[in-house]
């Protein structure tokens, strides 16, 4: 017998049965709407144990770079990067030295946007003929709002300060190693 109303004192806690319910009545969408906050919608991951050497004093590559597409252009972009890192002064004659390192976005292969930069560096007296060199663990957590559901790549990049300084991700012959996180989320 099926009823359709309900009765004057209400419905008491548990009273009603999952087989009560009609099949539509309860939805994933329904759920997804009732709730505001934001949304996990995929994550992507990248790591690596190679070694990279740069000796640039312009931006390159260190070899970590993710691709990730985003639903709608609403959604953010949590990025994460973990990697350790040594920076040598290569026995020159300074008082410090820096690796400068830039996240970069990349929209569809089109054009490469600076989006986050950080320097890492080391400052302290050095006479000429004295190797100098600190060893730094890399942390890296941004929220981007890239607006678009054009494919995305993320692109790890470092530079050294000054020219003759080197710098190697990771320093401990593959036993460390470099990570990518991408977490697309929802509004």
């Amino acid at each position: 017998m099926s009823k359709t109303t309900i009765p004057t004192g209400g419905i008491t806690d548990g009273t009603i049965a999952s087989g009560d319910l009609a099949d539509d009545a309860v939805t994933a969408a329904k759920i997804a709407d009732a709730v505001t906050l934001g949304k996990v919608l995929q994550t992507q991951s990248t790591s690596s144990t190679s070694r990279t050497t740069v000796s640039a004093s312009t931006f390159t590559g260190c070899g970590l770079s993710d691709t990730i597409t985003c639903a709608t252009t609403s959604s953010k972009v949590l990025v994460i990067v973990s990697a350790e890192f040594d920076n040598d002064s290569n026995n020159a004659s300074v008082t410090n030295t820096h690796a400068i390192f830039q996240l970069t976005r990349n929209h569809s292969g089109i054009s490469e946007t600076e989006i986050y930069q950080v320097r890492e560096g080391h400052n302290r007296p050095e006479n000429s003929g004295m190797d100098m060199i600190f060893i730094g663990n890399l942390a890296i957590i941004f929220l981007d709002s890239p607006s678009t559901t054009n494919e995305l790549t993320y692109t790890l990049n470092v530079k050294n300060d000054p020219s003759t300084s080197g710098t190697q991700i990771p320093a401990n012959n593959g036993e460390s190693h470099k990570a990518m996180t991408l977490i697309e989320v929802g509004a």
